[in-house]
């Protein structure tokens, strides 16, 4: 991955921009020094300034995302044992960290059904109620006779990080904090999912899942974590061994119907990215708005003020509730980055979705 952490802001002025001209100004960057980033960002600058001559007007922005290297900081390495980096933390423009990394696969879904089932920040949210032990017969009428979910077959562990039970009664998950559906050996699909408890499922969330687990029992070499997020599904997906920007990364994100946007950004900066703390409005807080990196003393006391208060807020919410985990299990550095993600989205804390 390309992260640059020289940032320098170059301007200029054009007299082809309207009747008497105007300013103009881009961003150079490197990944070694501010004298790389101010050279990148001259050449840019005399390139947009010949274009403009040409065209008499700035060009358009193209997408949401942009096709420069995205502008944030690194809050954190993450390291393999042998010292190799496999990640990072950045902050985004919103405020919000995000895990970046062109190790562990992650694919967005939008689910808007769920979207609507989280209350906005300050209203209350009722826990829910724990369910009957009767809700995997449930889900197997409504699934039209298919078996309920199961969790691996005994004897090792599996992609969830769980112990998988030896007797035929529901055992404890102790990383996720939920019980999880006994062994079957007569299932090949080794789908673990909460079966009872305040994190059991919803139906809206098993019915949004299952095109997820048809995903997983076509690709049973691969391990396949399914969470739920505030606005739908998050899936990482182990064992895939394709660089965000290649084909077989692009087919396995339609084939997961992932957002075509996050899609766009993945193959443009060649990095899989998922969200580890809340968006600001859900958690009661206006998006960061200072630039990184900040233009002055007064910027960066403003940023620091903000990240103090919108932390503060974080802490009451989490962004992911682990669903189910299937396949194989992840080799060292997929690990290191699964346990970093569920750490850092508060996954088993039972606090509500921001």
């Amino acid at each position: 991955m390309d992260i640059p952490q020289h940032w320098v802001r170059v301007e200029g002025f054009s007299p082809h921009l309207g009747r008497s001209g105007g300013p103009v100004s881009v961003w150079g960057w490197s990944t070694t020094s501010d004298e790389e980033a101010r050279q990148v960002g001259e050449q840019r600058l005399a390139d947009l300034l010949d274009r403009v001559a040409r065209e008499g007007r700035l060009p358009a922005t193209r997408g949401y995302y942009p096709r420069t290297p995205l502008r944030e900081p690194v809050l954190e390495d993450v390291e393999s044992a042998d010292g190799r980096r496999v990640g990072v933390v950045t902050r985004n423009r919103m405020g919000c960290e995000v895990l970046c990394t062109d190790v562990l696969f992650v694919a967005d879904v939008d689910v808007p059904e769920l979207a609507d089932e989280v209350p906005p920040a300050g209203e209350a949210s009722a826990a829910p109620a724990p369910r009957s032990r009767g809700a995997g017969s449930f889900l197997r009428r409504l699934f039209l006779g298919r078996p309920d979910p199961t969790p691996m077959a005994p004897g090792g562990e599996d992609a969830a990080g769980l112990d998988a039970p030896s007797a035929p009664s529901p055992a404890p998950a102790p990383d996720t904090g939920y019980e999880a559906y006994p062994a079957d050996p007569t299932d090949p699909t080794g789908i673990r999912v909460a079966a009872t408890g305040p994190e059991t499922p919803s139906v809206a969330e098993c019915l949004a899942a299952e095109p997820v687990w048809e995903f997983g029992r076509r690709h049973p070499e691969l391990g396949v974590r399914v969470y739920r997020t505030a606005a739908g599904l998050r899936v990482l997906v182990t064992g895939v061994d394709a660089a965000p920007g290649s084909e077989r990364a692009a087919q396995l994100l339609a084939e997961l119907d992932s957002d075509p946007l996050y899609a766009e950004l993945c193959a443009t900066h060649g990095s899989y990215r998922a969200r580890l703390t809340p968006k600001p409005f859900r958690v009661g807080r206006r998006a960061l708005d200072v630039s990184w990196p900040c233009a002055d003393e007064a910027a960066e006391r403003r940023w620091m003020r903000w990240v103090d208060r919108y932390e503060s807020r974080t802490v009451e919410y989490a962004t992911c509730r682990l669903i189910s985990a299937s396949g194989p299990v992840p080799g060292p550095d997929e690990q290191r980055l699964v346990e970093l993600h569920d750490e850092r989205t508060g996954v088993g804390v039972r606090l509500p979705l921001a």
